[in-house]
């Protein structure tokens, strides 16, 4: 039976805005004349095929996924990517403090065992809903003072840009993993799921110098990871 409340419900749905707010729990009992434990199983199931979103305390939202493609062609900025489709990102900047990169991070940057660089921690949203938790490592000759450029410009493509660099995507890996509770908890999952995790480095198209490393961990009902391959520019 929840089967067939989550397929009605979710032709409704296709007909909804994205963050239109559903009926309580209670307004569907009432008006399918189910139980709350199917109503609740219907959910859930939309929930696992991302078509709604549930905010605890809050309710129960139509939801949108935003294609995030990784290309060398394309800027390796997710403002840019959610707002070629209309949508809007905040990104918050969670911590920022100058730390010694890991030997990995380290080897990534073509820098010194131990060398200091920014850590960042920034946590983004795409139409006021969390999205990702990403840790970022850049050498501090790339940009200084971060933590007074992000809370102007929280776009840290658009901050390189201005210390005049182009970055372009390198190298990358994506998965699918479960995140740390911390993480988990800083997601705002509320239950154990897999993300995408996604580690990335950027260096400058002109150059080759590389500018950042990242490490991003994404909820999959916000964003869906498209990557494109294509042939390396000639010379």
């Amino acid at each position: 039976m929840s089967h067939d409340l989550a397929a009605m419900l979710a032709a409704e749905i296709r007909t909804l805005p994205a963050g239109h707010r559903l009926e309580s729990e209670h307004m569907i009992m009432k008006r399918f004349g189910v139980s709350r434990s199917t109503v609740r199983s219907a959910l859930r199931e939309l929930q696992d095929q991302y078509l709604v979103r549930r905010v605890q305390g809050d309710g129960t939202f139509v939801n949108q996924r935003i294609d995030y493609l990784i290309s060398r062609s394309r800027r390796p900025s997710l403002h840019d990517t959610v707002g070629a489709v209309g949508g809007s990102v905040h990104t918050r900047l969670a911590g920022c403090e100058l730390s010694s990169a890991p030997d990995e991070i380290a080897d990534r940057l073509q820098l010194e065992p131990d060398t200091k660089v920014h850590q960042l921690i920034r946590i983004s949203y795409i139409n006021d809903a969390i999205s990702s938790y990403a840790l970022e490592w850049v050498p501090v000759d790339v940009a200084d003072n971060l933590d007074i450029g992000l809370r102007a410009i929280p776009s840290l493509d658009q901050i390189l840009r201005g210390r005049g660099h182009d970055p372009v995507r390198a190298w990358c890996r994506i998965g699918l993993d479960f995140p740390t509770e911390s993480i988990a908890d800083a997601l705002e999952l509320d239950r154990p799921s897999q993300t995408w995790l996604v580690e990335s480095l950027t260096r400058d198209r002109g150059t080759g110098r590389p500018l950042l490393c990242s490490t991003t961990w994404t909820r999959p009902d916000m964003i869906r990871m498209v990557l494109e391959l294509e042939d390396e520019p000639a010379g």
